[in-house]
């Protein structure tokens, strides 16, 4: 029997990303998990007004996307619990620079992409921003065969349900292949 739930959401856990953003000539970064996949190029990140980073983005129309390991864990939590506004963050990590001018990227993020701001959807509470990736940067020893190999990032996962952040499991089947077996 299933039970109607209060939560208003049931798609957790999300992985984490820190956002980075430049405000005033600044490197900023927020931590989401409210991110997703437009196309195989866009992303999407679904952000409240009231947090700093937003300017950011809008004014410079770039972001950069950082897909943190389970090891950074610490500063990756550090960063969605205090304002860029109150709090300079731009020493908590090594940042590097890409293509793009106001796209600060984390060093030690296993995998980062640069952003360009496609379009801003403008909700009551929260802004939605689509961006094309322009350019994706991955450590070198976490490609298998020369893809990213999730097993060798470690991202972390965001349940906010239970405001736990967790690690992937095994595989357990192919994509485009298991459906192959079903039969009615």
């Amino acid at each position: 029997m299933k039970v109607v739930l209060k939560e208003k959401n049931a798609l957790y856990p999300l992985p984490v990303a820190l956002i980075g953003t430049e405000i005033d000539g600044k490197p900023n970064f927020i931590t989401i998990a409210h991110l997703g996949i437009g196309a195989m190029d866009m992303v999407t990140l679904g952000m409240n007004k009231a947090h700093y980073s937003n300017q950011g983005i809008i004014t410079n129309r770039e972001f950069s996307i950082n897909i943190p390991s389970c090891d950074m864990a610490t500063e990756t939590d550090y960063i969605g619990m205090v304002s860029g506004s109150a709090i300079d963050k731009s020493g908590v990590f090594k940042i590097f620079r890409g293509l793009l001018k106001h796209a600060p990227m984390i060093e030690n993020a296993p995998v980062t992409m640069e952003c360009t701001l496609v379009d801003h959807y403008d909700y009551k509470t929260h802004d939605l921003f689509v961006g094309k990736v322009e350019k994706i940067y991955a450590e070198e020893n976490i490609l298998t065969n020369g893809t990213i190999d999730v097993a060798k990032v470690r991202p972390m996962l965001f349940d906010m349900h239970q405001r736990k952040y967790w690690k992937i499991g095994e595989p357990f089947a192919d994509a485009w292949s298991i459906g192959k077996k079903y039969s009615r």
